[in-house]
């Protein structure tokens, strides 16, 4: 569970980092599903995958181990929607950045509050490309300017317009294996190459209060526009559906 100080830590500056570590069995689990769908999709771009337990079920249960979730719901309230995924697989040598954005730019949820769980799979340090945050910088609650690069050496396409006048005020964020962070919705972050001779590997997990509603089609024309598009499912994990959303699976009867 978060301490008091902790979430204070998150309100305040956008992330937290759990003191929280998976058990060694469940951190083997990960490199056992990772290189499985690595192999499995050895042809393919991994370094960024978009929806990655609709792709591949193996990855649903990790954002439902309770470990997680207890320190979601401390953040969320009970009525938790699990609602995306994402595999963030940075190869050792010219693994590629990903700029700073806000992750509310991309999200067509209403009204927009989530929470990203940042789940390492390697060691996360400085020389392997660590998400990088300005604390802070989600306080005012909206999104901002964002600008369309057309570099095909990053994850993602979009990029804060006025980042450069604040990037002096980053901070990282190092892991180990099983460890995790959270971060809201708003806040700015992205992270650097991996020139180091180690991978980067982490899974992110998406989570919603289920008092508020995802938009599918919305989700559809945004993700078009940044070229990861897909019908993505929502599941219920704690509390009740209370905005009205499509549920793929309820797990709350588990």
């Amino acid at each position: 569970m978060l301490s008091d100080s902790q979430i204070k830590t998150y309100n305040t500056d956008g992330l937290v980092k759990s003191s929280t570590q998976l058990s060694k069995d469940k951190v083997k689990d990960l490199n056992s599903a990772l290189d499985k769908y690595l192999e499995d999709h050895k042809d393919e771009n991994n370094e960024f995958v978009s929806g990655l337990y609709e792709r591949d079920s193996k990855f649903l249960e990790f954002a439902l181990y309770p470990e997680i979730i207890e320190e979601v719901k401390q953040l969320l309230g009970e009525d938790i929607i699990l609602w995306g995924s994402s595999l963030f697989c940075k190869k050792e040598k010219n693994g590629k950045e990903t700029p700073w954005h806000q992750d509310g730019e991309y999200w067509p949820i209403k009204p927009l509050e989530s929470v990203t769980v940042w789940l390492s799979i390697d060691e996360v340090t400085e020389e392997n490309g660590p998400l990088q945050y300005i604390p802070g910088s989600h306080l005012d609650r909206n999104l901002a300017e964002h600008n369309t690069l057309e570099s095909t050496n990053v994850t993602l396409n979009q990029t804060l317009k006025n980042i450069d006048e604040i990037k002096y005020k980053a901070k990282s964020v190092h892991l180990n294996p099983g460890m995790f962070s959270l971060h809201d919705v708003y806040l700015f972050h992205g992270s650097r190459a991996n020139n180091s001779g180690k991978r980067r590997a982490g899974l992110t997990y998406r989570y919603m209060p289920a008092t508020s509603f995802f938009d599918h089609v919305g989700a559809k024309s945004i993700e078009d526009k940044i070229g990861y598009s897909l019908q993505r499912q929502l599941h219920l994990i704690s509390g009740k559906n209370r905005g009205g959303n499509k549920i793929f699976k309820n797990h709350t009867t588990f």
